[in-house]
């Protein structure tokens, strides 16, 4: 199983409404759909060290890994498209972080509303995991995928088996 990560970045501007960070996603798997900045993991690297490394190379972004809070731990499955392996997300919210997004070779991300997340241009398990996660809920989630595009079925767990 792959292991990735990502940060969903979120800040509240003064008099204004919630935004978080997301993007185009430019390259790799899941090119043309909006996502948060993230990536694999690098032998040797925590999840969360890799979802800093992946923000400041992605956005020119940084955020301390202190400051990274665990959001969801989400296996997707896609036995239709044998070419690709199975992924593990951890998933990673922040509020504290340094810097502007600037467009990279990996995805053109920027601060959007909050409550415009758009959610028909994402990976189509997003939605019934990423407003849980916004409403501060730890989520734990299994996803299998019918191709490569619709989910074919899921299920919401406690925890990972061996709480891992």
């Amino acid at each position: 199983m792959l292991n990735v990560t990502s940060v969903l970045l979120r800040r509240t501007p003064v008099g204004g409404q919630p935004e978080v960070l997301m993007g185009l996603k430019k390259t790799g798997l899941g090119a043309g759909m909006i996502n948060c900045p993230g990536g694999k993991l690098e032998p040797g690297e925590t999840p969360a060290e890799a979802a800093a490394r992946e923000l400041m190379e992605e956005t020119g972004m940084t955020v301390a890994v202190a400051d990274l809070v665990p959001a969801a731990d989400v296996v997707f499955r896609f036995p239709d498209v044998p070419e690709w392996g199975d992924l593990r997300l951890y998933f990673f919210t922040a509020t504290s972080f340094a810097g502007e997004p600037r467009e990279s070779d990996e995805i053109a991300a920027d601060w959007i509303p909050e409550a415009e997340i758009p959610y028909d241009r994402m990976w189509d398990d997003t939605h019934r995991w990423l407003p849980d996660v916004i409403a501060g809920e730890y989520v734990v989630m299994d996803f299998d995928y019918a191709g490569r595009d619709k989910v074919a079925g899921y299920r919401r767990l406690a925890s990972r088996p061996g709480g891992s």
